[in-house]
Formats: structure tokens, sequence, C-alpha cells
């Protein structure tokens, strides 16, 4: 994955539809040798996390949940997006309206394997979660580029 194949699927995008978005992210040829190099580290977050392209309108942001590793539940401001899995499975968790105190409970789970995308909505609550051993490494992209993401405490775990 270089930047010249980042321009040719994204860089014409002008606030994409959701369809636009997955089919500019499908037309990739995405494997584990041509992102190897590009893998994110944690940080100071439990995941690493690694801003690959960017436009106005677009950003694509490659992501790497280490095994048992979870994120705290957050959303991504105004912008809505594609998680496609590259290598292991990730644990998609969804979390409702926040009470008074910015609290939020789960109320549901699906599973994305490698070669499978979920979509997350403008301003839906969730947290990525890797039960697995295999590391969980995704491709993910967004529009608008992210800002205005908020992150949320757990009234109680799935």
């Amino acid at each position: 994955m270089n930047h010249e194949s980042l321009e040719i699927a994204f860089g014409s995008l002008r606030c994409p539809t959701p369809v636009e978005l997955r089919k500019a992210l499908e037309s990739l040829t995405l494997s584990m040798d041509k992102i190897a190099a590009h893998i994110p580290e944690p940080e100071s977050l439990p995941y690493g996390r690694k801003v690959m392209y960017t436009t106005p309108h677009v950003e694509v942001v490659l992501i790497h949940l280490p095994a048992q590793q979870e994120s705290v539940p957050h959303n991504h401001g105004e912008s809505f997006g594609w998680e496609w899995i590259i290598s292991g499975t990730l644990t998609n968790i969804i979390f409702n309206s926040p009470f008074d105190d910015d609290r939020v409970q789960p109320t549901q789970a699906s599973i994305v394997t490698a070669g499978e995308c979920c979509y997350i909505a403008p301003g839906e609550i969730h947290a990525i979660r890797n039960n697995g051993e295999i590391p969980v490494i995704s491709l993910n992209v967004y529009t608008p580029p992210l800002r205005n993401s908020k992150q949320y405490q757990t009234a109680a775990h799935m």
C-alpha cells in the first residue's frame, strides 16, 4: 500500500456517500505483505493508529489492535466510515446514547473477520475489541476526516 494507490482510490472523492466510500475502500488490493511496514504500534492508546492518507473529504487510518485489547467507547463526531479487517477478528460493540454523566451501556456486538467491512454511522458510540490471539489490523476510512470525536465511560461491560 503506497500513497499512489490511496490517491487513486480516494483522491477524487468529494463528500462521498457510504456506498461510494466503501467502493473506494474495496478497490484497494491489500494484504499483510503490502501493509506490514506501516503497521503502527500502540503508544498512548490500547491500539496503534497511523493516518495513511487525508484530503479535505476523506481520512484513511491504519489500525493495529493487539490481542486481548479494547478501545474505550467513543464516537467519530460527525464522520461516518468503514473499517475493513485485514487480519484477525474484531468485535465491534455498539453502545446506547449516553446518560447525563456520559456513561454508556453496550447494546449489541458484532463479529467482523478478515475480509469483511463494518460501517460506523455518524455519532454512533462504539468500541473495538480483540478477543483473540491474532492482532487485528484494519484499514479505516472516514468522511469527513475525523474531528470532534468523544470518549465515554462504560456503565456496564458486555
